[in-house]
């Protein structure tokens, strides 16, 4: 198993003859030298290289001579868990639970209007119909110990599109499922960060269903950089519209300007004027660039495609 880091090494565990029945460590090696850690560290994870393992069919004792030690010396309140959808249509209900025996103080913050917040002591769930953000503390009840704030920004969806994904993107970077490009949300430098979608060494191909004929002005989508661990803009970026979803007509390809060398995390929006149409339906297809140039350490994988948001005016 090979993990891609965001530095642009890789980090890769190998455990020679393992089967059902070789199931136990016998010794284990970093990088070729003896390795007698129950554990890896941040710092040898972020170097990058080889663990490997020696798998034997019993358990033995001697496979390691260090183990992991934690412990927490101060009193701690958990942070509140806040459940509520991310994005909705209408309003949504917002709950807050804590496994600790203590009280929960929430504020909520209106994202659209200058409106004043108090801090409230929870009761129950409550709705929110508009973009919000939410914050929320514990406070133990018997030390009056308080744990740190946690938030969430709720959004309402600006639209009742529908999307269909062709080309399925990645169970790791999901964006937040199907609809994620047309919720609103969008995405920061960070490609762990939730909002992004992506696929890996193919086109990224979806259909946005307006629900009814809208006429159609210009087209465009926003697309994520972060050359070390594998992610490029696309090659060009093409869109059709349709009124049946079955037969199309191409009316935009846009092709992107950023560099394969910029090593900067960097976000871009593509957008292009086109000869207004009335059409229910859009095909958005990004075209990946082909294998990872030879310059890169990744050189010769499959690059990444990243996006959060496909912009229909």
């Amino acid at each position: 198993m090979t993990y891609r880091l965001e530095n642009g090494k890789t980090f890769t565990i190998k455990a020679k003859n393992v089967s059902s029945a070789k199931k136990y460590i016998l010794n284990a090696k970093l990088n070729g030298a003896p390795y007698k850690k129950a554990f890896i560290t941040h710092e040898d994870l972020l170097r990058g290289g080889v663990l490997e393992f020696a798998m034997i069919d019993q358990p033995v004792t001697t496979a390691f001579t260090e183990f992991p030690v934690s412990s927490i010396g101060a009193a701690t309140v958990a942070v509140p868990v806040i459940e509520g959808k991310r994005t909705f249509t209408d309003k949504t209900t917002v709950s807050l639970s804590t496994t600790q025996d203590a009280e929960i103080m929430y504020t909520v913050v209106s994202l659209v209007r200058d409106a004043p917040s108090q801090t409230k002591k929870y009761t129950g769930p409550f709705t929110i119909s508009e973009n919000s953000k939410v914050e929320a503390f514990a406070k133990d009840l018997k030390t009056g110990a308080v744990s740190f704030t946690t938030e969430a920004n709720l959004i309402k969806q600006p639209n009742d599109w529908t999307v269909k994904i062709i080309s399925s993107y990645s169970t790791q970077y999901t964006g937040g499922g199907d609809n994620a490009i047309v919720d609103g949300i969008r995405g920061t430098t960070n490609f762990a960060s939730g909002e992004w979608q992506g696929v890996q060494g193919k086109t990224y191909e979806v259909i946005v269903d307006l629900q009814r004929e809208t006429e159609i002005k210009e087209l465009g989508a926003s697309f994520l950089q972060v050359a070390g661990p594998w992610i490029w803009m696309p090659a060009n970026i093409k869109f059709e519209t349709s009124n049946n979803g079955t037969d199309w007509a191409q009316v935009a390809d846009i092709k992107t300007n950023v560099s394969q060398t910029e090593m900067t995390p960097t976000i871009r929006e593509f957008r292009q004027s086109v000869k207004p149409v009335k059409a229910r339906y859009v095909r958005l297809r990004a075209y990946n660039f082909g294998k990872i140039p030879a310059w890169h350490p990744g050189a010769g994988g499959d690059p990444w495609i990243f996006i959060d948001e496909i912009l229909i005016n």
